[in-house]
This record gives structure tokens, sequence and C-alpha cells, in this order.
């Protein structure tokens, strides 16, 4: 059971390139009852107990994890860097600048929760800051 890079767009450990795709879509009855009324389609091996006769119809759009959309990209102060997190705390993007500051480069951070960076007796107002901040979204 292999683990994909799924937080960011490139190549994985094991040189596979993956990249975030969002799907919006629904479950559609296929092919449609009314599309031809009266005729029975069969499919091989379809045994009506377990057959299944949908599809799904959905968009993909490529989620594009790593873009900035604040004025920091431009900074040049190299005493700040831009993370982001997906809603229980994990890294999902990670600035290049993150090394100067904090040490640690973007691959050792991404999918790793950011509480667990913190001093242990800051981990609970860290925590309950994140939290307010998800509230007024």
């Amino acid at each position: 059971n292999r683990l994909k890079q799924r937080n960011s767009l490139g190549p994985s450990r094991d040189g596979t390139n993956y990249a975030v795709v969002h799907c919006t879509g629904y479950i559609k009855n296929w092919p449609p009852t009314d599309m031809f009324p009266g005729v029975h389609m069969e499919r091989p091996g379809d045994d009506d107990m377990h057959a299944s006769h949908c599809c799904l119809v959905a968009i993909g759009r490529l989620q594009v994890t790593s873009t900035a959309s604040n004025d920091m990209t431009n900074s040049n102060n190299q005493s700040e860097f831009i993370t982001r997190h997906a809603m229980d705390g994990k890294f999902t993007f990670v600035d290049q600048r993150v090394m100067n500051v904090l040490g640690y480069s973007p691959t050792d951070l991404l999918g790793k929760i950011c509480y667990d960076f913190c001093h242990a007796e800051d981990q609970m107002n860290v925590k309950d800051s994140f939290d307010q901040v998800l509230k007024q979204k």
C-alpha cells in the first residue's frame, strides 16, 4: 500500500507524477430507463441482484494548491512565509521561505499537522485560534 503525495503537484518519492483534481458530479442511471421503452438492456455477466446500471457524470478541475493569492508572494522579507492548511490543521502548501525562518523544508511539513510543531503548552491555544478562524469563514 503506497502513500501518494496528495497535497501538492509534481513528482512523488517514487518518481510518479500526481496532481490533485477536484471532481464534482452526480450519479445517473445508465442507460436512461426511458431511452429504449419496452426494451430490456442486458450486459454480459449481469445478474439482476448485483447489477449496477449507473455512471458518474462529473467535471474535474485541477486543484492548484501552490499558488498564494496575496501580496506576501512578492515580499522579499526573509522572515515571512506562507502556508495553507486543511480543516484538520494539516499543511497543504508551504512556501520555500519556511527554510529561512524555521529550518524546515516544505516537504518536511506537507501532510503533517501544524499543532505538532508547536510547544506542548501552546498547542491548545493554537488549535482554538485555528478553530475560531474556521468558524468565521
